[in-house]
Formats: structure tokens, C-alpha cells, sequence
């Protein structure tokens, strides 16, 4: 089967359903082959706009808003699985509209739904995994602060504790970030930030579970990120047949953004191969 292209005609915005019913906003933009893009926590689609710049000459982007996020629904109760399943339903809409199986990235939480994702379609012949996170541990008491500020309604409290006590920010660091024009957005993503780390710390790699990934796989990871991301990024690509580690040098957790024109080459030069 060729690699099917979208027509920029076609509209920007269109809407999947997933397994339980959960309404996904995906994104289009360029023209090419088909990529769908899967975002990390505290974020929507427009994490990923510095990379879409970089690729929508030669490549369609189809960037979903994850449940919880952006333009997408939500459920009363959270599973890792049902994040799973709408990426493999992304995929097989788009696949559907470009009559070809596509090309799947993901980043950091992103990346753990993609690679659940993949293990259940066929409609994947490349992915690429930017830094997964199944396994990641928090400093304890920080998940139980963050909820109880959620739960008193101090969705600033909860926010600053994801920032200074998990992300080592200074004051002032969080200073410039409550000023900045993503502030508003940051505060909305709050609730989500639990029962993703929930979901993390709770993973176990069971023998088998990611067996089902035919596609060829790529992981990425930063010379200069948390030594732990490096860990987690490992036990993923040691859970699929074949799979490949490397290493960005001179990056951390966010190349796709700081250098996003050197991401996209090694983006291009994999899914075309």
C-alpha cells in the first residue's frame, strides 16, 4: 500500500470518536504523508506548532488534542488504556482518509499513548517516541499535594507545586511563567497532572505487552535530560522487537521545540525509510 497524502483542501479541524465515546479534536496542516503527532502532559496540539512549521512542506501533520486537552472530550474516570485506544482511533481515521497506514510520533506522556496506540493497529509503518515515561517516579508526597490543592480549589497552588516541587523551578522561574500568555492555559491542564503520574508510577512492563509494535521504531532521548527519562526511554525500547535508541546531543526534553528544524530532519529521514 502507497503512503496516502491529504489534501490541504480538506478542512483543518475534524473530530474522531474513540472506544467509549470520547470526542478527539485532530489538527491538520501541510501536504504530504500522513503524520499523527501525540502530545505531552500539561500541553495541547500547539506544543508541537515549531515542528509542524519544520515538516508541512513534504508531510501532513495530524496533531490531536488528547482527551482532557485542548478541543477534546474527557470521561468521569481515567485510564491509561482508554488514551491508548484513541491513538490507535486517530490513526485509523486518518489512515481511512488517506487511504494508506501513516507514520506515528509522540512525546513524553504522548509517546506512552502512542506506543500503547501501536500495539493496537496496523495502520502504523513508522514511530517514533520522544522520551516515554511509563515507570517514571515522583517525589514522594508530590501526587498527594498536587490533588489536595486541586481538591480545595487552588488549581495555582497545584500548579506551582508540579513546577517547583517536581520540575526544580525557582521562584522566579515560576514568576515568569504565571506572566506569561500560557499561564491561563497551564491552570486548565492541572487536574490532568495527577492521574498521569498515577498512571506512570504505576506501570509494570509485562513480557509481551508491546509485542504486537511491527512497525520500525525509533526512540529518542536528550544527552542533557533527567537521567531518569534516559531510564524510562530505555525499558521502552527494550519492551519492542528492534527498536532503536538515539541519543539528541546538546538537548533535553524539549528539542523538538528549542531545535525543532534538527528534529524534523531525523523525523523526515526515519518515516521515509
Amino acid at each position: 500500500m502507497t503512503r496516502g497524502h491529504f489534501s490541504e483542501a480538506e478542512a483543518r479541524r475534524f473530530d474522531v470518536g474513540s472506544v467509549d465515546g470520547t470526542s478527539l479534536a485532530v489538527w491538520v496542516d501541510g501536504d504530504g504523508p500522513a503524520l499523527v503527532l501525540v502530545h505531552g502532559s500539561m500541553s495541547d496540539h500547539t506544543a508541537f506548532d515549531p515542528l509542524v512549521t519544520q515538516l508541512r512542506d513534504g508531510v501532513t501533520t495530524f496533531a490531536m488534542d488528547r482527551r482532557g486537552f485542548g478541543a477534546s472530550g474527557d470521561a468521569a474516570r481515567y485510564h491509561i488504556e482508554r488514551e491508548f485506544e484513541d491513538v490507535a482511533a486517530v490513526v485509523d481515521a486518518v489512515a481511512d482518509r488517506t487511504g494508506a497506514p501513516v507514520a506515528l510520533w509522540g512525546h513524553s506522556y504522548g509517546a506512552n499513548c502512542a506506543l500503547g496506540g501501536a500495539a493496537l493497529t496496523d495502520n502504523i509503518h513508522h514511530l517514533v517516541v520522544y522520551e516515554p515515561s511509563l515507570g517514571m517516579r515522583y517525589p514522594a508526597g508530590s501526587i498527594d499535594a498536587v490533588e489536595q490543592a486541586l481538591a480545595s480549589g487552588d488549581s495555582e497552588a497545584a500548579l506551582s507545586a508540579v513546577l517547583v516541587g517536581v520540575l526544580g523551578m525557582t521562584d522566579e522561574d515560576v514568576a515568569a511563567v504565571r506572566s506569561s500568555p500560557q499561564w491561563p492555559s497551564l491552570l486548565a491542564t492541572a487536574p490532568t497532572v495527577p492521574r498521569e503520574w498515577r498512571a506512570e508510577e504505576g506501570w509494570v512492563y509485562r513480557p509481551g505487552r508491546f509485542d504486537a509494535i511491527a512497525a520500525p521504531t525509533l526512540l529518542l532521548t536528550g544527552a542533557e535530560s533527567p537521567p531518569a527519562l534516559n531510564a524510562t526511554t530505555e525499558d521502552a525500547a527494550n519492551a519492542i522487537r528492534g527498536a532503536h535508541v538515539r541519543v539528541l546531543q546538546a538537548h533535553g526534553h524539549l528539542a523538538h521545540m528549542n531545535d525543532p528544524g534538527a528534529v524534523a530532519a531525523i523525523v523526515r529521514e526515519f518515516i521515509s525509510s
